[in-house]
């Protein structure tokens, strides 16, 4: 037993999601190869390297504090181990995605590097943002602005899945969230609310995520706009 647990670790080390057609056949590849007891930690470093080749098309250096405490966290044992990689997961998508909105600021006019001053102007620019840059948040504001308030609802469905047939269930999923996203973002404008710390920026990058990274954000943000509108209709 020991001897076989020993290369199938060493497979979860050296492939990663990447190496793989699909997030499911990586899925499969830790069911099939990986002990029970590792497979949490062998699902945290994949993403961890999914997470390592962002920055790496994006041209931005990982950064290096990230792999120190990542050297540290190796020499742990579990569960400590897979619980320290995944808060440091969480580190590292939140430098990421700072790093990623101030670097997009920069490249706005002078006049513009500033965020506007209140709220509901910060919103208004993200939804445009949004409108012009993310595809399947343009889906719906397209079908939106050209039917009646009670069609929407009717006819959305049909209108989806009539654009979207050919892709992944995942598109899919992801577009359904964006109608989600805009009803929240438009109540926190409506009310001229702050969003949540790095919701802006966040929501801002959405649409660069892939694979299941990019639906386990959606609904974290999804999940802060609904909690942060409980605690405001519970004040």
């Amino acid at each position: 037993m020991q001897r076989s647990k020993v290369p199938r670790m060493a497979t979860a080390v050296t492939k990663t999601p990447s190496s793989f057609n699909s997030h499911d056949e990586w899925l499969e590849h830790v069911r099939r190869e990986i002990p029970i007891s590792e497979q949490g930690y062998a699902l945290a470093h994949g993403r961890m390297e999914l997470f390592r080749t962002f920055y790496q098309v994006r041209g931005v250096p990982f950064p290096t504090q990230f792999a120190v405490e990542f050297e540290r966290i190796e020499n742990l044992h579990d569960p400590e181990r897979t619980v320290a990689l995944e808060s440091l997961n969480d580190a590292i998508f939140r430098s990421l995605t700072r790093q990623l909105f101030n670097r997009a600021r920069q490249t706005v006019s002078e006049d513009d590097t500033q965020l506007p001053a209140t709220p509901r102007e910060q919103i208004e620019e993200l939804l445009s943002h949004l409108t012009r840059k993310n595809p399947h948040f343009a889906l719906w504001s397209v079908y939106k602005a050209g039917v009646s308030d009670l069609s929407v609802a009717e006819e959305w469905e049909e209108y989806l899945l009539q654009e979207l047939g050919n892709q992944s269930v995942d598109e899919v999923d992801f577009t359904r969230a964006m109608v989600e996203l805009d009803k929240l973002l438009n109540y926190f404008r409506h009310e001229n609310r702050p969003l949540p710390s790095l919701v802006f920026e966040r929501v801002w990058f959405l649409h660069y995520l892939r694979g299941p990274e990019r639906m386990a954000q959606t609904r974290a943000v999804l999940g802060m706009l609904t909690a942060e509108l409980g605690s405001c209709t519970s004040a």
